[in-house]
């Protein structure tokens, strides 16, 4: 039985060994033709894209607690610049109202102090008016009374001359009441006549002659030398020279 078996056994074995090298050899040698090489960077990028579709990225994880805090903190960023900006605008409106008050304040004070500089001036000019005036009413009235005095003192030294010439005037024969002389008397400090002419005739020679010889009869006045001596100004301005009018009168026709 044993030597029966022997060489079925050998076959069997041998078979079973060619079949396996059958199936090994045609199993490498398809996978062979079926994995043909491909460019390298070909294969890389299908390999890319099918990881990409294959395996698509989940969405990023957001913190809410984060992203709240982080809005909280510009959210306070925004009011705390708006709160700065208002301040630097109140400040600034501030500033510009204390300027224009302070503007304002001076100018009133220029104004003020104008008004009454003026106001001052005025005062003064009208006190510099009121004593200029009182002192030109003042020299009016001083030049009024030495006028009248110094009128007075020249018509009595007039009259005194007057008086003197017609003691010794003697009329001619041919005068005649109504008749008048203007004669113009010149003299010296000592009272002394050195001239006298007529200068408004009569109209008849002879009474105009008599006139003159009146005047050279008296010759000297002593009035005239009285007022010379106290009153010098007096006699150079009105006595010096000196017109006189003598009129006829008195006489029987």
């Amino acid at each position: 039985m044993k030597g029966s078996y022997g060489p079925a056994i050998v076959i069997s074995v041998a078979l079973h060994a060619l079949l396996i090298a059958v199936l090994t050899f045609g199993w490498e040698a398809e996978h062979k033709r079926e994995l043909k090489p491909m460019p390298k960077f070909v294969q890389a990028k299908l390999v890319q894209l099918e990881s990409k579709s294959d395996k698509p990225k989940a969405p990023p994880k957001v913190d809410l607690r984060e992203k709240r805090r982080q809005q909280e903190l510009e959210r306070q960023r925004r009011d705390e610049a708006e709160k700065k900006r208002k301040a630097a605008a109140e400040r600034k409106k501030k500033l510009e109202a204390e300027k224009k008050r302070k503007a304002e304040a001076a100018r009133k004070k220029r104004e003020a102090e104008e008004k009454a500089r003026k106001e001052k001036e005025r005062k003064e000019r009208l006190e510099q008016e009121r004593k200029s005036a009182f002192e030109d009413a003042l020299e009016d009235e001083e030049f009024l009374q030495e006028a009248s005095d110094d009128s007075a003192a020249v018509m009595s030294v007039a009259q005194a001359i007057q008086q003197r010439i017609e003691a010794v005037w003697s009329r001619p024969p041919s005068a005649r009441n109504g008749m008048v002389v203007e004669v113009q008397i010149n003299f010296v400090p000592t009272g002394r006549v050195i001239a006298s002419t007529i200068t408004k005739g009569s109209g008849n020679a002879a009474v105009d002659r008599s006139v003159l010889t009146a005047v050279k009869k008296v010759e000297v006045f002593p009035e005239v030398a009285e007022v010379a001596r106290e009153e010098p100004s007096l006699f150079e301005r009105q006595i010096r020279t000196t017109k006189l009018i003598f009129r006829v009168e008195g006489l029987r026709q």
